[in-house]
């Protein structure tokens, strides 16, 4: 958008953006457009190489940017595809490209046309806001924590932030908090008068565990990223991924649910992911050696904020990311919904522009309509978690026939190409849930049997395509 364009869109002077990961970078490119300045605040200071952050605490884990996030991140920053593949990521067709071995299936390999980056998250994180940070009216203070809000006269809109140094406050015309799981959001919210969101927890001690390892010399598989998680729930509780990434190295993650927690030493580790079903992992890595030190996190709950369901909120502050949601990690879809929100966010922004004035119910709309983006993610996985006894958590409405109909499009996608890519498409949250809900498909699903996998379960399903084209 040009200088002039800027002008003409423009909503306000100043917007903060609390917190500096992929959604809140996200989040301040698209605020660029509406407004003079945008400052992003953020407690951690982020290194200029492409390494783990303290405020990252999962950033040595593999993680997953899904299709629908990619596609954002290339729509906000022109060149990044570029900058990307030229610091070491790779460009990759979701079923072509990679092996994926899910609730007792292979995903066929075949080229779908739904393409993302296999990357370290520190380097997507590095990049992302090294072109955030190039945008002119954009600005990030590191090592500043956010106190509270501050609010006009009537306590009906918010006029800033308040930093924990020093008393400083800093003046906005738009706060979108961004921070993360442990925004205080709620509990500020509270404290002015309103009432906080309700929340839904759900239980699933996920903890898992990696390491790093140099890829083999000579070592050149058909696949990108490999995948392969529980078999059959309830009955097993472990799983685990490999990443090829930058660098020449292998990112290889073991999870284990309610609390099956996977050893930190190298030996357990390696039992740990031979134990699995279809030990794929184990087999690629068990010659190996560790070249880094032991990451471990654990994931206790689901946390998710219902601020679409406020009738009162503050004009001037909107939510967006984990700090509506926190999703099972295991799943990847943390840093695509954020994406998407911030996508949404420009387009109600963009139909205030063009009405010259932001409704004092900005916040409440853009809830309502973010809130498609989350169910999307959060009702297809949690029914997969809901499946364990131990989960904790209210089943919802209509939950044994959402595991039933779950089942059998895990099912039908182990061998019927069209509806695996349409499948696909929608855990890459391309296209929605209602999607797969055709006449065609709840057909083929109704008969569908769980494909059994024969053979060496080190082999894997045959690949016979080029690598994904560039956008």
């Amino acid at each position: 958008m040009t200088q002039q364009q800027r002008a003409a869109t423009r909503l306000g002077q100043h917007a903060v953006v609390i917190g500096a990961s992929i959604g809140g970078l996200l989040t301040a490119r698209v605020l660029s457009d509406y407004y003079a300045q945008v400052t992003i605040l953020d407690a951690d200071t982020p290194p200029e190489q492409a390494v783990p952050r303290k405020a990252v605490p999962q950033g040595s884990h593999i993680h997953l940017l899904l299709a629908g996030g990619s596609a954002v991140v290339r729509k906000y920053f022109p060149g990044i595809h570029e900058d990307l593949l030229g610091a070491g990521a790779r460009y990759v067709d979701f079923l072509a490209d990679n092996a994926n071995y899910m609730s007792g299936r292979w995903w066929p390999r075949k080229p779908s046309g739904i393409n993302s980056y296999v990357m370290s998250r520190p380097l997507l994180e590095t990049v992302v806001r090294h072109h955030t940070l190039a945008l002119p009216n954009v600005q990030l203070r590191a090592a500043t924590r956010v106190s509270g809000f501050l609010t006009d006269t009537t306590g009906k809109t918010i006029t800033g932030v308040s930093l924990d140094k020093d008393g400083e406050t800093i003046a906005a015309d738009l706060v979108a908090d961004v921070s993360g799981r442990a925004s205080k959001t709620p509990k500020w919210l509270e404290q002015m008068g309103y009432g906080a969101p309700q929340s839904t927890t759900i239980g699933i001690n996920v903890g898992y565990v990696t390491f790093e390892a140099q890829e083999p010399a000579g070592r050149n598989p058909d696949w990108n990223f490999m995948y392969a998680i529980q078999k059959s729930i309830p009955e097993d509780t472990r799983g685990g991924g490999l990443f090829r990434v930058e660098g020449g190295r292998y990112l290889v993650t073991a999870t284990g649910y309610h609390k099956d927690d996977p050893p930190t030493d190298w030996a357990g580790f390696l039992e740990f992911l031979k134990s699995h079903p279809h030990p794929v992992l184990y087999e690629e890595v068990k010659n190996l050696q560790p070249t880094s030190d032991v990451a471990a996190y654990r994931y206790s709950a689901y946390l998710r904020q219902h601020y679409e369901r406020l009738r009162r909120f503050p004009r001037g502050l909107v939510v967006l990311g984990d700090a509506m949601c926190s999703f099972n990690p295991v799943y990847g879809q943390g840093m695509t919904v954020a994406a998407k929100e911030a996508e949404y966010l420009d387009e109600c922004l963009g139909r205030c522009a063009s009405s010259g004035a932001m409704p004092d119910d900005f916040a409440l709309t853009f809830f309502k309509g973010a809130v498609k983006f989350v169910d999307a993610a959060w009702n297809g996985v949690t029914v997969e978690d809901f499946r364990y006894p131990q989960t904790d958590g209210q089943r919802p409405r209509g939950f044994a026939l959402s595991k039933w109909l779950n089942a059998k499009f895990f099912a039908l996608s182990g061998y019927d190409a069209e509806f695996a890519v349409a499948f696909a498409k929608v855990l890459n949250l391309v296209d929605p849930p209602a999607s797969i809900l055709k006449f065609k498909y709840l057909r083929k699903a109704l008969f569908a049997k769980t494909p059994v996998f024969r053979g060496d379960p080190a082999a894997l399903p045959a690949r016979a395509v080029p690598e994904a084209s560039p956008p």
